[in-house]
């Protein structure tokens, strides 16, 4: 099964755990012989408030605000590439505006994605019941299978 993976996608938020995990990708990927894909989403703050329901100057500043969050995640993107990976051509890089969980799934059928490999934040409680977990949403619909990857305790 492992032989078969020709592409990996590596989620992530630039936080430190996902950094981590993007890392663990790469070495599975390198020693698959995979190509990598790196994606950054933008979520919308219009998750509580509909943006129709909003006022012009809001929709606008969301656009706005949204339009300068993907611009600064490819231009991240783009440094870790060549920080990180030498800029290698095995890795492909998107920064994509969405709610997370199904744009990640949205994209990896789009793009035949073989496996998926990110980090758990490690939510508990109340933090988790409300903000859920992206990695657990993304588990149970992915159309392939996800490997999560739990911070390394100290």
């Amino acid at each position: 099964m492992i032989q078969n993976i020709q592409k990996i996608l590596a989620p992530i938020d630039f936080s430190d755990f996902s950094m981590q995990a993007m890392r663990g990708a790469w070495e599975l990927a390198t020693d698959v012989a995979a190509e990598m894909h790196l994606v950054y989403v933008v979520a919308p703050h219009n998750t509580f408030v509909p943006l129709p329901l909003a006022t012009d100057a809001e929709r606008t500043r969301e656009l706005a605000r949204e339009s300068a969050m993907l611009q600064q995640a490819d231009e991240e993107l783009a440094r870790i590439k060549k920080a990180e990976f030498d800029d290698s051509k095995k890795i492909v890089t998107a920064a994509l505006k969405g709610p997370p969980v199904d744009k990640l799934v949205e994209y990896a059928v789009q793009q035949d994605i073989d496996l998926i490999v990110l980090a758990t934040h490690g939510r508990t409680g109340a933090q988790h019941i409300f903000i859920g977990s992206v990695a657990e949403r993304l588990a149970r619909l992915a159309p392939c299978s996800v490997l999560v990857l739990r911070r390394r305790q100290q």
